[in-house]
């Protein structure tokens, strides 16, 4: 059994050990009769000892065996291969370049100007001036005649009478506005114009643009090519060939010796005696501290149930329908069920 399964069942039984609390308080007992006498005063629940396992962590101390390499030297013959230098004189030909001046007949070809005049022709553009026919076109005004409805008011004036009413200041009672105002009605003749609209047809002239052809002269610069003659110089190149004498350096090899001390390195072999070290694995036992879960034995109180009067069997059967509910034989030692 792992350590998990010893909590689980650990916290079972206190959780039974408190239902048994809560089922023995007085008269709320839930094992008692409905229908019987209920109790003159409330029972106090009975203790019982109960030895349950509790896990528990242990330190041990325990011997194992686990290998260890140990180191070991050990020698060994080796051959192995020394470069010695050697030195020694030797005899090394070399060549080197020695400059020699040189003399040679060289011919080349030369270029003589020379100048002639000759007679040359060429072209000129000569502006003209040309006169030519033509058509424009001209905008004139062309009149025309159109007729209107126009609206003429024909009216005359009449004299008319027209009453006025206007306000006269004048005093009046000196302590309260030394003057006030009175309506006066007063009578003219002025003239008014009576308007008259007649309709009458109107004939007015009008223009319109037109555009017109009409011939016209115009004159015209243009170029005409013509040829004339210059006399100009010209220069002409006469190939001539000379000779001349030129010195050049040239660099001739030749042939020389020279001692020299030469350096060679000589393979030697030989024996040498050498130490490496190897790891040798060994077994060895060495003590280690170890957790170790161990379930111990404890002792706990926990309450009995006791009813008032007793437990019977319908107790027992109505404790058995209820869930998680225990019920107890008379001596309150086993239960009756599960």
């Amino acid at each position: 059994m792992g350590v998990r399964q010893w909590l689980t069942a650990a916290v079972a039984v206190m959780v039974l050990a408190g239902a048994g609390w809560a089922d023995c308080g007085g008269c709320a007992d839930p094992c008692a009769d409905p229908c019987a006498t209920p109790c003159a005063a409330p029972c106090e629940p009975q203790m019982i000892e109960k030895t349950v396992m509790c896990p528990t962590w242990v330190t041990e101390t325990r011997t194992v065996t686990s290998t260890v390499c140990v180191p070991e030297e050990r020698e060994r013959t080796v051959t192995v291969q020394k470069m010695v230098p050697e030195t020694k004189t030797v005899t090394q030909t070399y060549t080197v370049m020695v400059p020699e001046t040189r003399t040679k007949t060289q011919t080349y070809t030369v270029c003589t100007p020379v100048w002639k005049e000759i007679e040359k022709e060429y072209t000129v553009m000569v502006p003209v001036t040309e006169t030519r026919q033509g058509t424009r076109k001209v905008c004139k005004q062309v009149p025309y005649t159109v007729t209107r409805t126009v609206c003429e008011d024909q009216g005359h004036y009449e004299e008319r009478c027209v009453e006025e009413t206007c306000c006269v200041r004048r005093c009046c009672d000196p302590c309260c506005d030394p003057c006030c105002c009175a309506p006066v009605t007063r009578t003219y003749t002025c003239k008014v114009w009576v308007p008259n609209i007649v309709e009458k047809q109107v004939e007015v002239t009008c223009t319109k643009t037109e555009w017109v052809d009409e011939p016209c002269e115009y004159q015209v610069t243009v170029c005409k090519p013509e040829t004339r003659t210059r006399t100009v110089k010209v220069c002409e190149y006469v190939k001539e060939e000379k000779t001349r004498e030129c010195q050049y350096t040239v660099c001739v090899p030749q042939q020389r010796e020279k001692q020299v001390q030469v350096t060679t390195c000589k393979c030697v072999t030989e024996e040498k005696v050498v130490k490496y070290t190897v790891m040798v694995p060994q077994q060895v036992e060495k003590e280690v501290q170890v957790q170790v879960c161990k379930m111990v034995p404890k002792t706990i109180m926990v309450p009995a149930c006791n009813t008032c009067g007793g437990c019977d069997n319908r107790c027992c059967k109505q404790r058995c329908r209820t869930p998680r509910v225990r019920c107890c034989k008379p001596a309150c030692a086993e239960p009756c069920c599960n």
